[in-house]
């Protein structure tokens, strides 16, 4: 069978235009043609950063380097591959005498996030090693995720000097640790070395978690993943994703049917109308039924859209299935799009008097009356005082993937039009692909109050208007009460510093 990276378009094999390469040449300027920024990602491995706070700073470069390589999937940019080489040549010099690259100290090593930042370097470098032309270097590369790989499988394992790779984080039940499973069998694609895949069974037999077998959960498809023994969406999808990776390298069914199960039970109980899931922050809790209430805490995770948006890429590679592309397509014009900070808007600490500077996403994405900026996710200082955070470290990725799958769909264009979506006792609207909200700043008016439409027949009644800069739909909707004018999420409330106002997505 042919994995997920070998069914993406190559470089230079699509064409990107319009608002997806707007995008994508946002992105590439803001923050993957920063060497500074490479420069400080590169640092923590050989400052070991990570030990003081037990912190996840090691998962910043490999998150960045796949975005930039399925971002040169999309442009076949010479100067961001130039970038992405220099980036790739420095981590690999950074590697100790036995090939561990890792930003804790051997005696810290397997606690914390180690060994979910020793897998995206694994997940960054095999990456690479889609677009390099070089062979020579492509084996350097492989040689290195080796050795890389080995001193992990001599700490880590069932054997009685080993610890259990569940015990390896006291966060989220080990979970996070276990989605290494996604690279280990990446690398074993490339190089079938059998103790790679034998890592790969032991990762499975612990069922990615000590409190629970996910595989075993996700195959009797009685529980949903908000009932699992844990609820953190975007790592648990991770494993999933490697879980995947697994049936593709083997072929072994049940891996496959588990993977479906599950993406499934996440579409039907905690996958919103903007296309994430977490109605609390970033776990599973229901949020196909809570994304109507409102939440004073961040919510809808950049992190969570982008790692949905991954699964179900791979499902629709692998399947064919054209929902899973739609499914896709839902995350990135709505919460993913939303999500890029296009004006560089600074962002919201609470806590802080002062926002801090700009990153290229915002982490968290409001539903129902609240403003977007408004916390940076999986923030974490470096040395000379800059910060950066997991959201805006992996939004590049969902940038890319988007158009990647939309050049390999044959999908036939309906006329788009304006559906009703009613949920305790609230309504919220779409059209087309697009979900509307209302915004304060644009429209001058409070935005909960209620709404009622007024319809001819069974249909809406609504005016188009045309598009303000930035927007994608606006239109008035009749009411009982008069106009109320509707945008599409993605364009509302973009400038949350300089026009502070809330969006609502639900109204009642």
């Amino acid at each position: 069978m042919v994995s997920f990276a070998y069914r993406l378009p190559q470089p230079g094999a699509v064409t990107v235009s319009g608002v997806q390469r707007e995008y994508l040449d946002f992105i590439t300027r803001t923050q993957l043609l920063d060497a500074s920024l490479w420069r400080h990602f590169t640092d923590v491995f050989l400052t070991k950063a990570d030990v003081a706070d037990r912190g996840w700073r090691g998962e910043y470069w490999g998150k960045m380097m796949r975005g930039g390589c399925l971002v040169y999937r999309c442009t076949a940019d010479p100067a961001l591959y130039d970038t992405l080489l220099r980036a790739v040549l420095s981590l690999l010099d950074a590697a100790e005498p036995d090939g561990r690259i890792s930003t804790y100290t051997r005696e810290a090593e397997c606690s914390g996030w180690d060994v979910w930042c020793r897998k995206y370097v694994l997940t960054g470098m095999l990456h690479f090693c889609d677009i390099c032309p070089d062979e020579a270097l492509k084996t350097r590369i492989l040689d290195a995720m080796e050795r890389h790989l080995d001193c992990l499988l001599r700490r880590v394992g069932p054997g009685p000097e080993q610890i259990d790779i569940t015990q390896t984080s006291d966060f989220w039940l080990g979970v996070n640790s276990c989605s290494i499973l996604e690279p280990v069998m990446d690398l074993y694609r490339r190089r079938p070395r059998e103790r790679f895949l034998a890592f790969a069974r032991y990762i499975l037999s612990t069922g990615g978690c000590s409190g629970g077998d996910l595989v075993a959960l996700a195959l009797a498809d009685e529980k949903a993943p908000y009932q699992y023994p844990e609820n953190k969406a975007y790592e648990t999808m991770s494993f999933f994703e490697g879980v995947l990776a697994f049936y593709e390298a083997t072929g072994e069914r049940r891996f496959l049917d588990a993977v479906l199960r599950f993406a499934e039970k996440v579409y039907a109980t905690d996958i919103t109308l903007i296309g994430c899931a977490g109605c609390t922050h970033e776990l599973f809790d229901h949020g196909a039924v809570r994304q109507t209430e409102y939440s004073d805490q961040g919510m809808q995770e950049t992190c969570v859209t982008v790692t949905w948006m991954r699964l179900c890429a791979r499902l629709f590679l692998l399947t064919g299935d054209e929902k899973y592309a739609d499914r896709v397509e839902q995350s990135a014009l709505n919460a993913l799009y939303g999500s890029v900070n296009l004006y560089m808007q600074p962002l919201f600490m609470p806590g802080k008097d002062e926002p801090v500077p700009a990153l290229p996403f915002d982490s968290y994405s409001p539903l129902y009356c609240n403003r977007r900026g408004y916390r940076v996710g999986g923030f974490k200082l470096f040395d000379d005082g800059t910060f950066y955070g997991c959201c805006a470290a992996i939004g590049a990725a969902g940038l890319a993937v988007y158009p990647l799958i939309e050049a390999l769909r044959q999908k036939t264009a309906a006329a788009p039009a304006l559906t009703e979506h009613c949920l305790n006792n609230s309504v919220a609207f779409t059209y087309g692909p697009y979900v509307l909200a209302r915004d304060a700043e644009k429209c001058q008016e409070d935005i909960a109050a209620p709404v009622r439409p007024l319809r001819q027949g069974e249909a809406l009644r609504y005016t188009l208007l045309p598009c303000e800069p930035g927007e994608h739909v606006r239109l008035l909707l009749e009411t009982e009460d008069g106009p109320v004018l509707l945008t599409d999420y993605a364009s509302c409330g973009k400038r949350w510093a300089e026009r502070p106002g809330a969006i609502t997505v639900w109204m009642r």
